[in-house]
């Protein structure tokens, strides 16, 4: 894969710019609006307005992940086959953006006349967009392997990190202001409904990339047989493995992710309202460090970029722990979202960077469906981590947290570089 000529057809070629603009402002709509709906700080603060539950505030924070990740070996099973996936993104576009909209709508007046129903309301709509996601997934991320070159996706996810970023970071300036000048629960009405016009703008976006057919596809299978297939690609594909393993060590992070700011809450008793501020300061080291993981991704490996993610995964607990043990200031603790944002930011590109590279064309959709629906029970730690917290306490949550990322280091540095698994491209192991 030498140049674009090589990776991609003429069609693809001829598309490349076009496709890399709507893809990248798709991303960027995105990443915008995850600042309104953030699972680090606004979520759980809304969650927390209905509810005293940290077992129901950590569930919430991980719909989103949960609904992308685990539905991806069964739309594998049924698009396997397909030489055209933007069919499928088509139709679950409308269930995401209506979902969202509609529960947006539906803040205002529930929030003031029946807070439970408010929550079974977000449970279940959150859920379908969420679920819509995974749905497709699979077809987004084998568009993306069609239409973007390799060597320019490093950039291409760069770029869609780096503007979503940098808008969100901004958007932290207004999230607070709004949670600050307005009542619950107009304030999240506001929020969640600027979060739905942008991601109806995204998925319109992405809807309009044209897609050239798949050059070889496998022929259609069931989910079993799909799984079976998966599971013997993990065991004869040490690449792949280890990915997985250190995917899920490093996307541990999520277990302690909704309670950085309930913690800051209830016991440095900071105002809600600076949860933008913390927004802000995630976006920004979300944004910073794009710069950094988009060139080791492009000129390095995409190896160091999930070491350097998984080190960076460690400093969030390791600062609650000096904070319970010794008391740090307001702005040490607010290092926390800044490496949160470094660690997402670093994990998004290097793991999707690095399946990229170990997938063979036609069994694309078999390795991203597999490794993501493996991948999407580890989700439930938040919830996992509020059950921790109601049953022990929050030291024995970051500890537990410190120790894991610890170890993802050392999964990391087990991975391949690049010039080691690029004959498994061309050679699978199957």
């Amino acid at each position: 894969m030498s140049d674009c000529s090589s990776f991609q057809d003429q069609l693809a070629l001829k598309h490349f710019k076009r496709n890399f603009f709507l893809g990248v402002a798709n991303g960027v709509l995105f990443n915008f609006a995850w600042a309104f709906t953030s699972t680090s700080t606004v979520l759980p603060l809304f969650i927390s307005k209905l509810t005293s539950s940290q077992m129901l505030i950590g569930l919430a924070s991980t719909l989103e992940a949960l609904g992308w990740f685990l539905p991806q070996i069964a739309v594998a099973a049924v698009t396997l086959h397909r030489k055209n996936q933007k069919p499928v993104y088509l139709k679950t576009a409308f269930l995401r953006g209506g979902s969202f909209l509609l529960f947006s709508i539906l803040v205002f007046p529930l929030g003031k006349e029946n807070p439970t129903l408010l929550l079974l309301t977000f449970f279940l709509l959150f859920s379908i967009y969420s679920f819509g996601g995974g749905l497709a997934g699979v077809s987004f991320t084998d568009i993306v392997g069609k239409t973007i070159p390799a060597q320019k996706r490093g950039s291409f996810f760069g770029m869609r990190m780096f503007f979503g970023g940098g808008l969100s970071a901004l958007a932290g300036f207004l999230i607070h202001r709004i949670l600050k000048n307005y009542d619950f629960p107009d304030n999240f009405g506001i929020l969640f409904l600027l979060a739905s016009a942008l991601i109806i703008l995204a998925l319109l976006c992405f809807c309009m990339v044209q897609e050239p057919p798949t050059k070889r596809r496998g022929e259609r299978k069931g989910i079993k047989e799909n799984l079976l297939l998966g599971f013997q690609i993990a065991k004869t594909n040490k690449s792949f493995r280890m990915l997985l393993w250190t995917r899920v060590a490093i996307g541990s992070y999520v277990m302690g992710l909704p309670f950085y700011i309930i913690y800051a809450k209830e016991y440095l008793l900071i105002p809600a309202s600076l949860a933008g501020i913390f927004l802000t300061v995630q976006m920004v080291g979300y944004l910073s460090s794009n710069l950094l993981w988009g060139y080791l991704s492009n000129r390095k490996n995409n190896r160091l970029v999930l070491i350097l993610s998984a080190l960076f995964s460690s400093v969030g607990p390791l600062l609650v722990l000096f904070s319970m043990a010794f008391g740090i200031p307001l702005w040490v603790y607010g290092a926390i979202f800044f490496f949160l944002g470094a660690t997402i930011s670093g994990l998004d590109i290097g793991y999707m960077n690095y399946l990229l590279e170990i997938a063979p064309e036609d069994k694309r959709p078999i390795y991203v469906g597999f490794l993501n629906t493996v991948v999407g029970p580890t989700i439930f730690l938040s919830a996992v981590g509020g059950l921790i917290i109601q049953i022990f306490s929050f030291g024995f949550l970051y500890v537990s947290l410190f120790l894991i990322s610890s170890f993802s280091v050392l999964l990391s540095l087990s991975l391949k570089r690049r010039r080691e698994i690029e004959p498994t491209i061309e050679n699978p192991v199957l």
